[in-house]
């Protein structure tokens, strides 16, 4: 077991990915400073109107961005190590958590399976960009799941449950499931949105005199 001092807040940070941080509270400003202080990271925990969840990610900051003159910051973390949360204690301003480290499950060769979600990666960006694109990520994939999740606006349940798997092929299992139904989703808007355009457009041959084909 670990104590480390708790920010639950509203947002899923996962390992690898970067996140900026507006901190403004009292207690939080207090935390981060001792933070900065000892060169020490912090647990995030997604925190909602359903409850604190149990699974969460640590954060190291990255760079201390702005502090103002009321002792408000702006900082950038990065996510660290994934625990679990199993007690909150008191005694600080702030929270702090009594968590224990999560072990990723048996390694197996996922290469396949990081080559699909990429593939699929690449089709919801084009479908957003409306232009091809070449995602270019070299093997070996080590948490290429982490590293999808973590930039891909997916609602907070959905990645709660991507950092709550514990494996990387259940993880990249859940993401083909999701990136192929929003590529498949964006293409149908995309080519929606074509169609549209072209209607109430004359044809450059079309003869006013003509009847219309059927």
């Amino acid at each position: 077991m670990t104590d480390i001092p708790l920010f639950p807040l509203n947002i899923v940070l996962m390992p690898g990915a970067p996140q900026p941080l507006h901190i403004f509270e009292e207690r939080y400003k207090q935390m981060i400073n001792e933070c900065l202080e000892k060169g020490s990271e912090f647990g995030m925990v997604l925190a909602d109107e359903s409850g604190t969840r149990e699974v969460g990610c640590t954060a190291r900051i990255v760079e201390l961005v702005e502090r103002y003159d009321d002792g408000r910051m702006v900082i950038l973390v990065e996510g660290a190590r994934r625990f679990r949360l199993n007690n909150v204690l008191t005694g600080k301003p702030y929270y702090v958590g009594e968590i224990e480290y999560l072990e990723e499950g048996q390694e197996e060769d996922v290469t396949e399976l990081a080559k699909e979600c990429i593939a699929l990666l690449e089709r919801v960006v084009e479908a957003a960009t409306e232009g091809a694109v070449d995602i270019e990520i070299e093997p070996p994939y080590r948490n290429l799941s982490f590293a999808i999740a973590g930039r891909i606006e997916f609602d907070l349940e959905t990645r709660q449950q991507i950092l709550e798997l514990t494996s990387e092929k259940a993880r990249l299992e859940k993401l083909k499931e999701l990136l192929s139904g929003a590529a498949e989703r964006m293409e149908r808007e995309r080519q929606a949105r074509e169609k549209a355009q072209t209607n109430g457009h004359l044809r450059k041959d079309w003869n006013p005199g003509e009847q219309p084909k059927d």
